[in-house]
C-alpha cells in the first residue's frame, strides 16, 4: 500500500483452438491488462497477424449499448447481473434485433402516452391559473390582452348531445361547465379551452349542434362566481384523471419489465460476454496454428494467471515473464494500480481525479487521506456541525447501496463529519456552544475574546502560528517522500541538487528555523550573519552546480555545443531556481493559513448568528424567533463553511502538497474481467 502495486508483463503462446477457453479463463481471473504482441515482437511483428473476425463486435456492442439505454428508463426493476462463464448458448443477433425492436415500440407507446398526459397536466395547471383571477366568467370579453391564450365561450347546446361533446372535448386541455335545468331540451354551458386549439375545438362544438350566446330572456342564469368555483373543480378532477392514468402507465411500464426480465437478463448476458470475449480476442495474435498475448498483471497475481491459462489449455502453452530491462527495451511503461483498502477508497477517487502517479512511486492515497482530514477538521472544528455531516454522509451511503450507485461522495462526507467532530471535542465547541470543556483550548473563545486562552494557544496568532506548523509538517512530508520517489528511480543529482530534493529540503528548513527564530525575539532579532551564510547562503550557491553536473553528465551526442551562452543559461537557471525555493516556499506554507481563516471565519459566523438571536429576545432566555434564526444559522454555516473546508483541503493537497513530490504521468491499470462496464 505504501507504493503502487508492482506489476509483471506477461507473453504467452496457445494453440488457435485454445484461444476460447483462454479468453474465459482471463475474463475469469480479470487481472490481465492486454496490449498487443505487436508492440514486444518488433524484430518478428510482420510474422503475426489478428485473429480472423467475422465482423460483428460492433453490431453485438450496438446491441448491448440499445439494450441498456432501455433498461435506464425510469421504473425498470431489472437489475444486470455479471455475466456467467458457464452460459454457451449461441446467440442469435437477428432475433435479439427483432426482440429489442418490439420492446422499443412498447415502451414507446407508453411513453407517449406518458408525455400526452404531463402536457395536458401542465396546459390544465396554466389554465387553472389564469382563471383564478377573474369574478365573472359569463363576459369573457373583458379578459383583456394579458390572458388573450384562453378561449372562454358560453352557448347552449342540445342535452342529448351533451355527454358526447364532454367526450370529444376531454381529448383537449378544457373545461366544460353546463348549468340550468337537466331536463330542459338545451343546456346553457361555459367552455374553456386554449387559443391555440380553436381549430380544433370549432368542429367538436358544431358537431355537438351548439350556438353561440345565451338566447335572449333566458331566465336560467348564466355562471358567476359558481360557475368559476365549477370550472376549477372540472380542472381539478381533470388533473387528478390524468394523474391516475400516469400512474397507470408507470404500472404499465414496470409490468412489462417484470414480464421480459428473464429474457432481457438473458439476452444482455449474452451480448456481454460476446462483447467482452470479443474484446479480449481482438488483442491476440496469430501465425498459423498459434495464438500469441502479451499484458500486465499485478505481481502478487501472476502465479495465478499462469496456473489459469496452463489449465485451461491443458498445459499446451508456452510462458514467459518480461523482465525489467527487456521491458524498457520496448519502451512500455507499466499501468498504475493504486491497491488500497476500502476505507480509503473515496481519497483514492480524489488522487485519480488530479492525475495517476508515476508507476513504482508512493502511493499518495494514504498521506492524501491524513493530510484532507486533520485539515478540514481544523477548518470546521465543531462536534455538533460535524455530526451533522456524518449523519448526512450516512444516510447517502445507506441511500447508494440500496439503489447500488457509488458511495464515494457520501463516504467521503460521513470522513469529515468524524473528523469534525474530533476537532469540535479538541476545541470544546458544539453547534458553536461550549458545552463541554475543550481538550486542547477554546477556539470560540480565543477568537471572540472572551477568553485569553491557556497553555501555549492564548490568541488567534498562535491559531495562526499552529497552521503554519501544520504546513511546514505537510510541505516537509512531501519533501521525503519526493526524496523516496527519486532514490527508487535512481535519479541521484536531483536528490542531491534539485529544489525539491536534499539541497533544497535543507534550505528549507534552514529558513522556516531562521524565520521562527525571528518571531521567537519579537521581529527584532536575526540568527548570527556568519551562521546564515553557512546554513543557507552556501547551500544556495552549491545549488549553482545544478545545471553544469546535468549538462556533463549527459552523453556528449544528447547535449548541445558549450559556449558563452550555455554558461548564460546555466546562471539562469540557478536564479530561477533560487527563487522558486525561495518565493515558492514561502508561498507554499503561508498558504496554509487558509486553514485558520477559515476556521475564524467559522467561528465568525456562529458569533453573529448568536448576537442576531440575543438582539432579537434582549430579555433572555428563548423565543421562536430566536430560535429560528438559530437554527438557519447553523444550516447555512454547515453547508457554506463546509462547502468552503471541503475545497480547500483540496486545494491544499493538490497545489501545495501534491507540488512537492507527486508525478502525475502515470496510466491507470484497467485489466478486462467480467465486472468491466466499459
Amino acid at each position: 500500500m505504501i507504493f503502487t502495486t508492482p506489476m509483471r508483463l506477461l507473453a504467452a503462446v496457445v494453440l488457435d483452438k485454445s484461444s476460447e477457453d483462454v479468453s474465459r479463463e482471463l475474463l475469469r481471473l480479470g487481472t490481465l491488462e492486454l496490449i498487443s504482441v505487436r508492440d514486444l515482437a518488433s524484430e518478428w511483428k510482420d510474422r503475426v497477424g489478428p485473429l480472423p473476425s467475422d465482423g460483428t463486435e460492433a453490431r453485438i456492442e450496438e446491441l448491448r449499448r440499445r439494450l441498456e439505454g432501455l433498461l435506464r428508463i425510469p421504473g425498470n426493476p431489472i437489475r444486470l447481473p455479471v455475466p456467467s462463464l458457464d452460459d454457451r448458448t449461441p446467440l442469435d443477433l437477428a432475433a435479439a434485433e427483432k426482440t429489442l425492436d418490439a420492446l422499443a415500440a412498447e415502451i414507446g407507446s407508453i411513453r407517449d402516452r406518458q408525455k400526452a398526459a404531463q402536457e395536458d397536466i401542465l396546459r390544465l395547471s396554466e389554465m387553472r391559473r389564469q382563471l383564478e383571477v377573474f369574478d365573472d366568467l359569463s363576459k369573457p370579453s373583458g379578459l383583456g390582452s394579458a390572458y388573450s391564450f384562453l378561449a372562454i365561450r358560453t352557448g347552449s347546446v342540445p342535452s342529448s348531445r351533451l355527454p358526447a361533446l364532454e367526450e370529444a372535448l376531454a381529448a383537449l386541455p378544457s373545461v366544460l361547465v353546463p348549468w340550468g335545468d337537466d331536463s330542459a331540451p338545451s343546456r346553457n354551458a361555459l367552455v374553456v379551452t386554449l387559443k391555440r386549439d380553436e381549430g380544433r375545438v370549432a368542429p367538436i362544438l358544431s358537431r355537438a349542434g351548439w350556438e353561440d350566446g345565451i338566447p335572449a330572456g333566458d331566465s336560467r342564469d348564466a355562471p358567476s362566481r359558481d360557475g368559476k368555483v365549477r370550472a376549477l373543480q372540472g380542472i381539478d378532477a381533470r388533473v387528478a384523471d390524468l394523474r391516475e392514468r400516469q400512474k397507470a402507465y408507470q404500472s404499465e411500464l414496470e409490468e412489462l419489465f417484470r414480464k421480459r426480465g428473464p429474457e432481457l437478463e438473458s439476452m444482455w448476458t449474452r451480448l456481454r460476454l460476446r462483447e467482452l470475449l470479443g474484446r479480449v480476442k481482438s488483442r491476440f495474435a496469430r501465425t498459423e496454428r498459434t495464438v500469441l498475448f502479451s499484458g500486465w498483471i499485478p505481481a502478487d497475481a501472476a502465479q495465478a494467471v499462469e496456473e489459469g491459462i496452463r489449465k485451461a489449455t491443458g498445459g499446451r502453452c508456452h510462458i514467459e515473464w518480461i523482465s525489467e530491462k527487456e521491458v524498457r527495451e520496448h519502451n512500455q511503461e507499466a499501468p498504475v494500480d493504486l491497491k488500497n483498502p476500502r476505507l480509503l477508497r473515496p481519497f483514492e477517487a480524489l488522487v485519480r481525479n488530479y492525475a495517476v502517479p508515476e508507476y513504482g512511486s508512493v502511493n499518495p492515497v494514504p498521506f492524501t487521506a491524513a493530510a484532507y482530514l486533520v485539515m478540514f477538521g481544523l477548518m470546521f472544528g465543531d462536534a455538533g456541525h460535524g455530526l451533522v455531516l456524518a449523519l448526512l454522509g450516512g444516510a447517502g451511503v445507506l441511500a447508494a447501496r440500496r439503489s447500488e450507485k457509488d458511495d464515494t461522495l457520501a463516504r467521503l462526507i460521513l470522513y469529515c463529519g468524524f473528523s469534525a467532530i474530533v476537532a469540535g471535542i479538541l476545541f470544546g465547541s458544539y453547534f458553536g456552544m461550549p458545552w463541554l470543556p475543550p481538550v486542547w483550548f477554546n477556539y470560540h473563545g480565543i477568537v471572540t475574546g472572551r477568553e485569553a486562552g491557556e497553555g501555549s494557544v492564548r490568541t488567534v496568532y498562535d491559531i495562526l502560528g499552529i497552521t503554519i506548523k501544520f504546513g511546514l509538517a505537510v510541505l516537509g512530508t512531501g519533501l521525503v517522500l519526493n526524496w523516496i520517489n527519486l532514490i527508487r528511480r535512481k535519479r541521484w543529482l536531483t536528490l542531491a541538487l534539485d529544489k525539491g530534493g536534499l539541497l533544497g529540503g535543507w534550505i528549507y528548513g534552514a529558513g522556516a528555523w531562521a524565520a521562527f527564530l525571528f518571531v521567537g525575539s519579537g521581529y527584532r532579532t536575526l540568527p548570527d550573519p556568519d551562521l546564515l551564510f553557512w546554513i543557507l547562503g552556501l547551500p544556495t550557491l552549491i545549488l549553482a552546480l545544478k545545471g553544469p553536473a546535468e549538462y556533463f553528465l549527459h552523453p556528449p551526442e544528447h547535449r548541445k555545443p558549450f559556449g558563452a551562452l550555455t554558461i548564460v543559461d546555466f546562471f539562469m537557471e540557478w536564479i530561477v531556481e533560487v527563487l522558486e525555493i525561495y518565493s515558492g516556499y514561502l508561498a507554499n506554507t503561508l498558504s496554509f493559513m487558509r486553514v485558520a481563516g477559515l476556521g475564524i471565519a467559522h467561528v465568525s459566523l456562529m458569533t453573529a448568528f448568536f448576537q442576531i438571536a440575543r438582539m432579537l429576545n434582549p430579555s433572555g432566555g428563548f423565543s421562536a424567533a430566536a430560535v429560528a434564526v438559530l437554527a438557519l444559522g447553523n444550516i447555512l454555516v454547515i453547508a457554506l463553511e463546509g462547502l468552503s473546508a471541503g475545497i480547500q483541503s483540496l486545494r491544499l493537497n493538490y497545489y501545495e502538497f501534491f507540488s512537492k513530490y507527486f508525478n502525475g504521468t502515470g496510466r491507470a491499470f484497467r485489466p478486462i474481467s467480467l465486472g468491466t462496464r466499459e
